[in-house]
């Protein structure tokens, strides 16, 4: 009698890819107050002024107030619904949400705006007027995103939120990166120095909304991406001339330095998940979401 031998299949190595559908690069804004909340300016003037400086689209975050996207866009500019849910405790930019609700902790807050099938995304979470501990923040559920540079807070040293970001995503949450304004109007210092590019098949609201969702943006402070893209292990990053590229892994720890525009990596499956950042010359930033890597 013959007994046979139990099989064994080797586990595989996979790297997620959030820009695997491709598309086009869409420039855009998500974070600024029009006189419906805080700011000084109309949202018309506000669609106006980032429409002729190369922006796609924009989101106006008035405070616990929905501006309506036909204030300031148009068929050429898109206008993406976003409100700026404002508490005590902290900032919560509500992506896709046309309406704002009271909570009582921050958890809280990004509960409904989950559940109402919004985007929660935690603003600002260095700022001196409510600063987060990084145990409030580790400890959350359902925080789909994190502003890692807040433009207006860059301003006073107090903007980059990168370190925060790496303990998170180091602690297996899944956290996409968000730059924004901040700024309160078209005079502000801060407008014009953070946003996200979103690659998605059109710049219409629901595609850019469908992208954002899957993680197939980037966030920056001044640098570009050109591509990033997957091929079996490696993971392809290109920037613009004049930039250099980091390879970044679990704990921030880096994992390759690249002074050219064109660089690759090759994960070997301890890395947690790769990130890459693009770094220009007088060091503006561009952030890519995470690659994050499973054994199956």
């Amino acid at each position: 009698m013959s007994t046979a031998k139990p099989t064994s299949t080797a586990r595989q190595l996979t790297v997620s890819d959030p820009y695997a559908d491709g598309g086009t690069w869409y420039k855009g804004n998500l974070q600024v107050a029009s006189v419906r909340g805080v700011g000084r300016d109309l949202p018309s003037a506000l669609g106006a002024w980032y429409a002729a400086h190369g922006y796609a689209f924009l989101g106006i975050s008035d405070m616990n107030t929905y501006t309506w996207p036909e204030e300031y866009g148009n068929r050429a500019f898109s206008g993406v619904p976003t409100v700026a849910a404002t508490y005590s405790f902290a900032d919560v930019l509500a992506i896709g949400m046309d309406h704002w609700l009271p909570a009582q902790t921050l958890q809280g807050a990004i509960d409904w705006i989950a559940a109402d099938g919004g985007l929660p995304v935690l603003a600002a979470p260095l700022s001196p007027g409510k600063p987060q501990s990084v145990a409030t923040v580790m400890a959350l559920q359902r925080l789909y995103g994190l502003e890692i540079f807040d433009a207006r807070l860059s301003l006073h040293d107090a903007g980059d939120a990168t370190e925060l970001w790496d303990r998170l995503l180091s602690a297996g949450k899944h956290v996409f990166a968000f730059a924004g304004d901040d700024a309160s109007g078209v005079g502000d210092p801060a407008i014009g120095h953070a946003w996200i590019a979103v690659l998605a098949p059109g710049p219409d609201p629901a595609s850019l909304l469908s992208s954002l969702r899957r993680g197939a943006f980037v966030a920056s402070s001044g640098a570009d991406f050109t591509s990033l893209s997957v091929s079996g292990l490696t993971i392809t990053a290109e920037t613009a001339p004049g930039s250099s590229l980091r390879f970044i892994g679990r704990g921030g720890r880096l994992l390759l330095a690249v002074s050219a525009a064109v660089g690759s990596y090759r994960v070997n499956g301890d890395e947690g998940y790769v990130r890459v950042e693009a770094i220009r010359d007088d060091g503006a930033r561009a952030w890519s979401q995470p690659f994050f890597l499973s054994w199956r």
